[in-house]
């Protein structure tokens, strides 16, 4: 989220811790064991151990099977030696001891066993070979064996030597446990020693003398700012610890819970004793009861009536005249001191709650609709602070369990089976992140274990969540997120996170959309100015279709009137060229009506010169003037020209 709140390796080191205790059903098998140790016995033990199978296993120590050395810190940081009595098979025995032991001395364990832990002594003798594994399989593998697993711290040397190199330089170097400076060297040797706390354990088989897995231990988990110092694998925790004894919560309320137990014994004892529902007969006032024609009915069977049908029949005046009460009435039973005993078992009941803080509002037992608020939340208060002890020696036990794991995580092999799988399951990079805290000056984690926020810091959170919604500072999914979360400061560090994203993708929308508005206004200026150039390119376009239309109309006009005009001058040359024939022609015509005419005329001179001649002669008459054949030509001309 922030590396005000977790660093990659914080990360890292938490996500493998979690992995780890999952791995070891670490909060339902052994977290849980030993919170009801906590609050029964006054003591919590778990056990971390490196299994070359398993890896990293954290397992539940039974306190009253636990050993350890002197101690008046009640976490026990400071004890030297521990360990604890547990029961595995036989078969767990070889898997462990592997080859320590042969198959004649596990017979051997097995023989002294068998009358022991309920073992059944008919699988002793049980033999069979197993295929699959290809090993003899053995009845006796499934006994039961105590063994004594112990650790103790012990003091060792730690060798370093000085030495100088041919060429002057000075170097220094880790020799280990076991160094022996040569007789004889070329160069300056100079050693050192480091006393450094190292850890030694190992099992024993108890009764039987036999000790297997013993030795210096090895990949223990230190601090690097403090190779000299190791601990114990034991995580314990103990509430009110005088004198090697811790005083439980249950051990403040035995007495209490005895004589409640006690009064309830009693008040089973006077409900044992109590009379069943009864009646009051009075036989005289029975005696002469008569039901018709049947006589007279006896005391015993009126009663007999009444308890099988309800209907009572008596007289209800006595022989003398005088009246009776009915002679049967009925016998209420009560328990003798019964209220008292109720009252005895409530004050022990509120002197054990007293005693152990757990108030009537902690455990609802008496919820109460009109109680206020501020009562409840005090009461709740009260029961707090009474189990304070054992809420703290819980998260520190869990404490120590998660930095004993997280110490592990960082010197698991880089080679090993079990690195490769935490590198499939949490991840290489987060595995790199681990391994790499060798090579750092500073390593260590604030492991802090956080249980569930107050109601207080819920409500003023869910308040910071609806405000940061309401002004959309926020969406839904990160106040989802924020509501996961049980730490109230990583819940709040968290909602600042998501606010500041929210706030600067915001604005970074904002932004978007100022440049996609800018962008659209610049879009709309463009298209504005194109619409412009394009409408005064239009109306160019229509300006020059104007001018070249009128260009070429006035051309076709012009043609049009150069036609008319070339068609006009052809009409007039035409028709002065068709005048100057027809004159032509006229005069042409003339001339030939002239030679015509004049050889009409010469015939016709011809004639009447032969007539004047024929005349003069006598032979003929006087000719009569002819028509003048030249008028006839003319008008016949007018009339076609």
């Amino acid at each position: 989220m922030d590396q005000n709140i977790k660093t990659n390796a914080e990360i890292a080191a938490q996500i493998g811790t979690s992995l780890t205790l999952d791995w070891n059903d670490f909060d339902d098998a052994v977290y849980r064991r030993c919170v009801e140790d906590l609050v029964i016995c006054g003591m919590g033990v778990a056990k971390r151990s490196n299994d070359p199978n398993y890896g990293i296993k954290v397992s539940y120590v039974d306190p009253s099977k636990f050993v350890h050395s002197y101690t008046e810190d009640p976490n026990m940081a400071d004890i030297v030696y521990g360990g604890h009595i547990k029961h595995i098979s036989l078969g767990e025995l070889k898997r462990v001891a592997g080859d320590e032991f042969s198959e004649k001395e596990y017979e051997e364990i097995a023989r002294k066993a068998q009358a022991k832990s309920f073992n059944d002594n008919s699988k002793f003798s049980s033999r069979n070979y197993d295929k699959v594994s290809g090993s003899m399989r053995y009845g006796y593998d499934d006994y039961l064996i105590e063994v004594l697993d112990f650790e103790f711290v012990s003091v060792d040397c730690v060798y370093y030597e000085s030495k100088e190199s041919r060429f002057g330089n000075v170097g220094f170097y880790h020799k280990g446990f076991d160094y022996k400076p040569p007789t004889e060297s070329v160069y300056n040797r100079e050693p050192y020693k480091m006393e450094v706390e190292t850890l030694y354990g190992g099992s024993y088989v108890l009764g039987l003398g036999k000790l297997f897995n013993y030795g210096q231990k090895k990949n223990i988990p230190k601090n690097v700012h403090d190779l000299t110092k190791t601990s114990l694998s034991y995580s314990v925790s103990c509430t009110n610890l005088r004198r090697m004894r811790p005083k439980s919560m249950v051990a403040s309320i035995i007495g209490f819970a005895d004589q409640l137990q006690l009064t309830h014994l009693k008040i089973q004892q006077a409900i044992a004793k109590a009379k069943p529902d009864g009646v009051i007969v009075d036989i005289e006032g029975l005696e002469n009861v008569q039901l018709g024609r049947g006589g007279e009915l006896q005391p015993l069977q009126i009663q007999d009536i009444y308890e099988q049908t309800g209907v009572f029949y008596y007289r209800s005046k006595n022989p003398d005249g005088g009246f009776q009460n009915p002679p049967i009435r009925p016998l209420d039973n009560t328990i003798r001191n019964i209220q008292q005993y109720v009252q005895l078992y409530n004050h022990y009941l509120t002197m054990i709650r007293d005693a152990s803080g757990v108030n009537e509002v902690m455990d609802a037992s008496t919820p109460k609709g009109d109680a206020l608020v501020g009562v409840r939340q005090q009461a709740m208060a009260a029961g707090n602070n009474a189990l304070y002890d054992i809420t703290n020696s819980s998260i520190v036990l869990y404490t120590k369990v998660c930095k004993d794991v997280v110490k592990c995580l960082q010197i698991i092999p880089t080679d090993s089976v079990l690195y490769r799988v935490y590198e499939k399951a949490i991840g290489k990079y987060n595995m790199e992140i681990l391994s790499s805290f060798s090579e750092l000056p500073m390593y260590n984690f604030g492991v802090r274990i956080v249980k569930e926020m107050s109601d207080d810091d819920r409500i003023f959170l869910e308040q910071n969540i609806q405000q940061s919604l309401a002004q959309k500072q926020i969406d839904l999914e990160d106040a989802l997120a924020v509501r996961q979360i049980k730490d109230v400061d990583q819940a709040q560090r968290l909602l600042v996170v998501r606010r500041k994203r929210r706030m600067a993708e915001a604005q970074k929308s904002q932004q978007q959309n100022m440049q996609m508005q800018q962008q659209m206004n610049a879009q709309n200026q463009q298209m504005a100015m194109q619409m412009k150039s394009q409408q005064m390119q239009m109306e160019a376009q229509l300006e020059a279709q104007k001018i070249q239309l009128k260009g070429q109309s006035e051309i076709q006009v012009g043609q049009a009137l150069h036609q008319l005009r070339r068609e006009i001058e052809m009409i007039r040359a035409q028709a002065t060229l068709g005048f100057k024939s027809t004159e032509q022609e006229f005069r042409e015509k003339i001339d030939v009506l002239k030679e015509d005419r004049k050889d009409s005329r010469v015939d016709k001179q011809a004639a009447v010169q032969s007539k004047l001649i024929a005349q003069r002669k006598g032979e003929r008459p006087v000719m009569e003037d002819a028509p003048d054949a030249q008028d006839d030509i003319v008008s016949q001309i007018l009339n076609n020209g």
